[in-house]
């Protein structure tokens, strides 16, 4: 298969931001099996091409490439779809039926006529019988009267008690996070978009997977927490509640921070 560079921009930006195939498949809902098949070409192990154009367009927008010069080269029909050409048809004659003998219209007429009126016979009696066995109805009852509706009482209507107002309280944000633990090293993370993060707290693994956006997870070390981190502009890092900046113009970064 002819090679497009669809599946070297799509592998080389993935592995810029440090992403791995499982990580992309829980941020598009795309089978790593078809991210894979994107990437080395291979477009007959899709679903369809009609599928393969969203399953392209939906992958790179998450890597951050603009889908449209890569949907212009990638194929719109399977290599193997031709034209069938077809042959000249034979004609074949067809004769008329032979036509039928007035014999037999005649007793096809006949037949016709003796089975309706038979029926309507069958009908005549049927209604006959219902009117002669119907039962005698009943004198007719004279149902009694409706019962009058008592008269509205002369007391007023109460009205229902008012609901009385929630006290108002301070004007402090209640979404305010709580306090970090005290001692040791603590890392807050706020999520404005879809980011890849892994987190090793004191040499062990603390968390690797995919943050959404208005996520916010906290993590606390005893001696050294280590945080890498795969789309940085989508995320906003406090270290002992101060705020941290990474390094500028860098998609993935990794940092350690230790204890004071």
């Amino acid at each position: 298969m002819r090679d497009l560079g669809i599946g070297d921009r799509l592998r080389n930006a993935r592995e810029a931001k440090g992403l791995s195939l499982d990580a992309v498949e829980g941020l598009t809902r795309i089978r790593a099996v078809y991210l894979q098949a994107l990437e080395d070409e291979q477009f007959d192990r899709l679903p369809g091409l009609v599928y393969g154009r969203g399953f392209l367009r939906t992958y790179a927008a998450a890597l951050g490439l603009d889908p449209d010069p890569l949907l212009e080269v990638f194929p719109r029909e399977p290599p193997e779809a031709q034209l069938i050409i077809g042959v000249h048809g034979v004609e074949i004659p067809i004769q008329p039926a032979a036509p039928r003998s007035p014999l037999r219209r005649a007793a096809t007429y006949g037949g016709l006529i003796l089975l309706v009126g038979l029926l309507v016979v069958v009908a005549v009696g049927y209604f006959q019988l219902r009117e002669f066995s119907a039962p005698v109805p009943p004198e007719a009852v004279t149902p009694p009267p409706p019962a009058q509706p008592a008269p509205p009482s002369a007391e007023p209507i109460q009205p229902p008690p008012a609901i009385p107002e929630p006290p108002v309280g301070d004007a402090k944000d209640q979404r305010e996070p709580a306090p970090s633990p005290v001692g040791g090293v603590n890392v807050e993370l706020r999520a404005t978009g879809p980011s890849w993060v892994r987190v090793v707290a004191d040499g062990e693994s603390a968390f690797q997977g995919i943050l959404e956006a208005g996520d916010v997870r906290r993590w606390h070390a005893e001696r050294r927490l280590t945080i890498r981190v795969g789309n940085s502009p989508a995320v906003e890092v406090r270290v002992n509640g101060e705020a941290f900046k990474p390094p500028p113009r860098r998609q993935v970064w990794e940092e350690s921070f230790d204890a004071p």
